[in-house]
């Protein structure tokens, strides 16, 4: 196989839903279903998609049984390890409205703020600024169990104004936007997984957007 120096390098940096994980049981979908992997079958060989998706991670809040899924604190390596990067997908959220936490809409959203300065931050001395590309996932729902993940309980309130300031701060900082909650729909299983047909359409959405980004 050939391999090709100038390929677009793209990380994806996520949680459970970019790692892969199973509303049935919380197995590992096979690696075709995967977004991240799709996305690199959509774009082709001249295209690198890096994924990095971690069960329970967060933008900037802490488990203090877990504190390895805080995002912002590993995302630096993440990004010393893969420059040059063209490009970093943004897909967070979902964990940080557990009841756990007690963050509301405007604080995930600063959040958000946080790590997207951080990626633009000169002083970390990236050789390329990669561009940043916010997808909002879309909102968990109410499981047809009838049982909804008391952790996910305040979602309603939460996803009701979190993708417009998700918007507001991709506006802000220049960074493209994607509401996946326009494409696609959490599982009726667990109520904020993707089932297999999610994973593909989330794929092929990104992959518009990003031909469109011209990297």
């Amino acid at each position: 196989m050939t391999i090709r120096n100038s390929v677009k390098t793209i990380l994806c940096f996520g949680d459970s839903n970019t790692w892969g994980a199973n509303p049935k049981n919380g197995s590992r979908y096979p690696r075709n279903i995967r977004w991240p992997s799709a996305l690199q079958k959509s774009l082709g060989k001249n295209y690198e998609v890096i994924s990095e998706g971690l069960c329970g991670r967060t933008l900037v809040v802490t488990d203090p049984a877990k504190p390895h899924r805080t995002g912002i604190t590993h995302l630096r390596a993440f990004l010393d390890s893969n420059d040059p990067l063209d490009l970093v997908v943004i897909m967070l959220g979902t964990n940080d409205i557990k009841s756990m936490y007690g963050l509301n809409a405007k604080d995930i959203a600063r959040d958000l703020e946080q790590t997207i300065r951080l990626i633009r931050d000169k002083k970390i001395g990236l050789q390329k600024q990669p561009a940043i590309l916010i997808v909002c996932p879309p909102s968990p729902t109410n499981p047809k169990s009838g049982h909804i993940d008391p952790r996910m309980a305040r979602w309603p309130k939460i996803f009701s104004v979190l993708p417009s300031l998700y918007e507001k701060m991709a506006k802000k900082y220049r960074c493209a936007y994607i509401k996946a909650g326009d494409y696609i729909s959490s599982s009726a299983i667990d109520g904020y997984h993707l089932d297999p047909k999610s994973h593909l359409i989330l794929a092929r959405t990104i992959a518009e957007k990003i031909r469109k980004m011209r990297l």
